[in-house]
């Protein structure tokens, strides 16, 4: 898949996405809006191989939890928008990835590592924050913090978790 994201325009909360994304093969543009309600947002960087050890995991959740929306944010105020599109394309990314190179919606959640994972309720509030897994290698984990969220959640139950530490790189500021 070569779709990237090049430009995000949104209301003040995160409830209206609007999206473009261009495929850097044939060069088009197609705009798609993001409306699902339960939202994982996740920050990443090109720049940590955290973040890069936890894109097929991200994906498989983002496919077995298809009822909530993953948006992916790359925030770094370093790493051009060109460079950070070109890294993502070289992944099979499922999810949209969002160019946040002034890190507008890092701030606005205070996300401090990559990644870092915020989970949205209906109403917007963040219900969980923190790592993905126990890891920085969800291979070598023996906790799997947003699945076991993302479950409970589906199954309506009280979330085993709140908070956790988020584990990679910090975000450069």
């Amino acid at each position: 898949m070569k779709l990237l994201i090049a430009l995000l325009i949104s209301s003040a909360t995160f409830g209206a996405f609007t999206e473009i994304r261009y495929d850097l093969s044939t060069h088009q543009e197609k705009q798609i809006s993001v409306t699902k309600k339960k939202k994982v947002l996740i920050f990443l960087s090109p720049s940590c191989p955290c973040s890069q050890k936890q894109f097929d995991y991200i994906n498989s959740l983002a496919k077995k939890f298809s009822n909530i929306e993953f948006i992916g944010f790359s925030s770094n105020k370093h790493i051009s928008k060109k460079k950070a599109l070109e890294y993502f394309d070289q992944f099979k990314i499922n999810f949209p990835i969002f160019i946040d190179q002034d890190l507008k919606y890092a701030n606005k959640m205070n996300a401090l590592k990559t990644p870092h994972v915020f989970l949205l309720n209906d109403k917007e509030e963040v219900i969980y924050q923190g790592a993905v897994t126990n890891k920085r290698s969800p291979e070598l984990s023996s906790k799997f913090y947003l699945n076991d969220v993302l479950t409970a959640l589906q199954n309506k139950k009280e979330l085993p978790y709140k908070e956790s530490k988020a584990l990679g790189c910090y975000i450069a500021r």
